[in-house]
């Protein structure tokens, strides 16, 4: 499979213009509403701002598709927000999707934080396979993951790649509203060993405060070639 090459087209894609995939992926979106625990409107801090531009439903970004969970009306909750399982206070909280999904290669998420910070070791993302192998990624700040607003003056940055191999990650820009907000698309392609086997779950696990990061997942796709 030939692999995507880094161009002048990263820039266009951290300013939210997309990427088009140049052969066909096979994907799969994982259903999270089950784990959906706030809407776009009503998340922490009085809602996201110029929430009601934010998206739901099937989407695609950077040629690969997503589901949002939530509707037009919000009855219904868009978002896991891990400041909301905290209940606005400090601690630890996690957060595993099953997959369940057989030789998978690459895991795109939506992910942004409430708040920013460049402090690390806040947030981390975990993979496990059925035959016992996992992967545990730090996401830092202004490198791998940044907050949802960008007329904010805190994590305004991310390295604008993908992977380029195995073992790695990147993270690109798949939405803006015209208005200064982001959901941004981190892109994990799995270690060899992981991708041989059943991807069984994601694990989010977040250790952040209110006003201090805290992580909100929006949708997970799974694909099993590699970006």
């Amino acid at each position: 499979m030939k692999r995507h090459k880094i161009s002048i087209l990263m820039l266009m894609i951290c300013l939210g213009t997309g990427l088009a995939h140049a052969a066909k992926v096979t994907t799969t979106t994982i259903d999270i509403s089950s784990f959906a625990d706030t809407t776009w409107c009503g998340a922490p801090a009085g809602g996201f701002i110029n929430c009601s531009t934010f998206p739901f439903g099937e989407q695609t970004y950077d040629g690969i598709p997503f589901l949002i969970p939530g509707n037009a009306q919000g009855t219904a909750s868009n978002i896991w927000a891990a400041d909301v399982e905290a209940g606005g206070a400090s601690g630890t909280f996690s957060l595993t999707v099953p997959i369940n999904v057989a030789k998978v290669k690459t895991v795109y998420t939506l992910m942004n934080t409430m708040w920013g910070t460049g402090e690390s070791g806040l947030l981390s993302v975990t993979f496990t396979g059925s035959g016992g192998a996992t992967w545990t990624v730090n996401l830092t700040g202004n490198v791998n993951v940044r907050d949802y607003n960008q007329n904010g003056s805190t994590t305004n940055s991310i390295l604008c790649q993908l992977p380029g191999g195995v073992g790695k990650t990147g993270t690109i820009n798949a939405w803006v509203n015209g208005d200064g907000q982001r959901l941004d698309e981190q892109v994990y392609e799995l270690p060899a060993a992981l991708a041989k086997q059943t991807l069984v779950s994601m694990t989010i696990t977040d250790s952040g405060n209110a006003g201090e990061q805290r992580s909100f997942l929006a949708a997970l796709t799974v694909s099993t070639l590699v970006p």
